[in-house]
């Protein structure tokens, strides 16, 4: 038996460790925020001495930020892909991007209520760049923003960016992560039904093109159909 065989058991239950670790500082840090969360609770849940848990993470701020890269890094990179697609229209990427967003979040409640979190708690020693140190995919938005806006592509209702992010990031943050507590009689389980995520998505989305001008996605591959078949 080499080495390397008996070593794959002990790997594989440490990233199993790892992962239940980081799932449970996901949801200990979405209810409780930084400050308030602790170790030892984490610990707990996972079924594991404090000291146990040093072995995987040095301290809390080690374990946050690897929750947040483990929670966000999927999402970020699905975003930076979506929004450096240059065979796509401008206009496509960011309702793409939009989607993403929308489907991430809906599907993963706590990511919502850690973005809750980490807003309410301010810009204290441990925050950091929720997709990455150079915020690329904030860099990429502003970018073709601009850039659709210079062609025409892009003919926005008010010249501010912000008010396009908030009315997509605000109003999936507050349906996934708020709408339940604010409202005791929602039943969240119900909000969640592809059905009614599919509303969600659909009147956010329309919100957005309007906040910027673009068509429907239907209406303009459409419109861009008969132009071709014009064009022959």
């Amino acid at each position: 038996m080499t080495n390397a065989t008996v070593s794959e058991p002990t790997s594989a239950r440490a990233e199993r460790t790892r992962a239940a670790i980081l799932a449970a500082a996901e949801d200990l840090f979405a209810r409780k925020g930084f400050a308030a969360a602790r170790l030892e609770d984490v610990a707990d849940t996972v079924q594991m001495t404090r000291a146990a848990l040093f072995y995987y993470y040095k301290d809390k701020q080690a374990l946050y930020d690897a929750m947040f890269e483990d929670a966000f890094g999927p999402l970020r990179d699905e975003l930076e892909r979506i929004l450096a697609a240059s065979d796509r229209s401008i206009a496509e990427r960011i309702e793409m991007a939009a989607g993403a967003w929308i489907d991430t979040l809906v599907a993963r409640p706590t990511l919502a209520r850690l973005l809750m979190r980490f807003v309410a708690d301010g810009p204290e020693p441990h925050a950091h760049g929720i997709f990455s140190d150079d915020d690329q995919v904030a860099m990429r938005f502003l970018a073709l923003f601009e850039e659709g806006c210079a062609s025409g592509e892009l003919r926005p209702v008010e010249d501010n960016v912000f008010l396009v992010a908030s009315s997509v990031v605000g109003t999936t943050i507050f349906y996934a992560g708020a709408l339940a507590t604010l409202v005791p009689q929602q039943d969240q389980a119900a909000s969640m039904e592809a059905e009614q995520v599919a509303g969600l998505k659909r009147e956010v989305l329309r919100a957005m093109r309007h906040l910027l001008g673009i068509q429907d996605t239907h209406k303009r591959r459409t419109r861009q159909k008969k132009a071709a078949s014009t064009r022959r």
